[in-house]
């Protein structure tokens, strides 16, 4: 079985997940130049009945598994073994690889990984993801090449002890949970993006895989380790606006490089903050919360700071719908909702949620309190609607606050995301957001379009 790639167990920022260590850093030769992509369009379908089933088999999970290594400590050179959350929100998207004859493969969007990965040819029928994941072919690649043990870029990636044959493949094993996985070894090729080719991408070529990943043939990480799609690509910027079900469009929109440059006045922008133990996250500085428009006094000062061991702060996820705050903060918000809403709580054990009320019919809709979020920087207030923090089930009667408590840092999901265009500006170190209202149009005749899919959700930790 091949080496794990270098990962860190996180204690401390939430319990329950996984997160992975940046590799030492790759040398400029194995690296693409610096390539214009342009914009992505991404189609997904509504996701109301999907998101129900997340809660109801994995919110809860995530509170209760707690991982025990401390800060900063490595596991096991052959596994990482967790105890991690089941996650989900994962919006897969359609990428060209190899030349002679490209082949399409399907990757999630996840700004919390490094390791672009997808299916290759399967060691044996169990081992491989069902349909519609697709596998890329090597043989049918003139330029795929597989990255030997011994290599420079081998070596600062995984640091994987060769053995009496150093020109064997470097193979790695990814865990996520006890029951998804994937293995296989390291290659590079050609990745096409409409009309630009990148060539030598580094990305895991796996034959072994367990679990659900709903219908997608790997991961497309983005998140800043030196194997993800950013540093590879080396990208200035890249943005994301994923559609809500009460959005009147179904269009989810990836951008990259000088496409995704915010361009309104409307926009508002934050720090990104620098985690010297976790440096591959996108963690930004949330100072407090508003309700009805006014600042909740009751939370502790300090209660989202960055702390140096790497513990509190908030990060950014595109593959866990729910928002997990710092417990101190938490128990101030609930209590300031239960306090506005003049229904009776219920029990939200069959979704996993924690302050629920019963589902009211369309025209005695729950009037709920307005929720923003306050971010370091001037007037940098991201504003919420009503589907960004609560959830209505028919299936369970219930609508319930997709908000839960967590010790140790706080986590911003995908829920609370959407219908915001989220911007990164790597160079400059800034999450730029707008509403989707404000975020312009993609201007179609110069815009790369992939059609892509949400595939539902699925069992990946970030």
């Amino acid at each position: 079985m091949g080496r794990s790639l270098s990962f860190v167990v996180v204690a401390l920022v939430i319990s329950s997940l996984l997160l992975m260590a940046a590799p030492p850093a790759l040398s400029a030769a194995v690296r693409p130049p610096p390539v214009r992509i342009g914009r992505y369009s991404i189609i997904s379908a509504k996701v109301r009945k999907q998101i129900g089933n997340f809660l109801k088999k994995h919110a809860l999970d995530i509170i209760g598994n707690v991982l025990s290594a401390p800060a900063g400590q490595k596991q096991g050179d052959n596994n990482l073994d967790t105890k991690a959350a089941d996650t989900a929100g994962l919006y897969v998207f359609n990428l060209s690889v190899g030349t002679s004859v490209p082949q399409t493969i399907t990757g999630i969007l996840d700004i919390t990984t490094e390791l672009v990965w997808t299916q290759c040819s399967c060691s044996d029928a169990d081992a491989c993801l069902p349909p519609p994941a697709t596998t890329f072919q090597p043989s049918s690649s003139d330029t795929f090449t597989s990255v030997p043990c011994n290599s420079q870029t081998c070596q600062s990636a995984i640091n994987q002890p060769c053995g009496a044959n150093p020109s064997a493949n470097c193979t790695y094993l990814m865990t996520y949970n006890d029951y998804t996985n994937t293995s296989g070894y390291l290659a590079n090729d050609t990745f096409t993006f409409g009309q630009a080719q990148v060539p030598g991408v580094v990305f895991g070529c796996s034959n072994a895989s367990s679990g659900d990943f709903s219908g997608a043939s790997g991961v497309l990480g983005f998140s800043k380790g030196n194997l993800s799609m950013v540093s590879q690509l080396q990208l200035s910027w890249f943005s994301y606006l994923l559609a809500s079900e009460a959005s009147d469009t179904d269009n989810n929109l990836l951008q990259f490089g000088d496409d995704a440059v915010p361009e309104t006045k409307n926009s508002r922008s934050t720090p990104l903050l620098t985690n010297d133990v976790y440096p591959d996250l996108y963690f930004v500085n949330l100072t407090g919360i508003m309700v009805d428009g006014r600042q909740l006094n009751g939370i502790p000062a300090g209660t989202f700071d960055l702390q140096p061991n790497g513990s509190g702060g908030a990060f950014l996820s595109t593959t866990v719908p729910v928002t997990y705050l710092e417990k101190a903060a938490y128990d101030v918000l609930r209590q300031a909702f239960r306090s506005r809403i003049k229904a009776e709580a219920v029990s939200g054990s069959a979704l996993g949620l924690d302050l629920c009320y019963t589902l009211q019919s369309a025209k005695d809709d729950m009037v709920v309190p307005k929720l923003a979020l306050v971010f370091d920087g001037t007037n940098a207030v991201m504003e919420l609607k009503k589907h960004n923090y609560f959830f209505a089930d028919n299936a369970t009667n219930l609508e319930c606050l997709t908000i839960l408590p967590i010790k140790g840092g706080s986590l911003l999901g995908s829920l609370l995301q959407t219908d915001t265009n989220m911007a990164y500006d790597i160079d400059g170190g800034r999450l730029i957001f707008e509403t989707a209202s404000a975020a312009p149009r993609p201007h179609l005749k110069v815009s790369l379009m992939i059609a892509v899919q949400m595939v539902g959700w699925a069992l990946l930790v970030f």
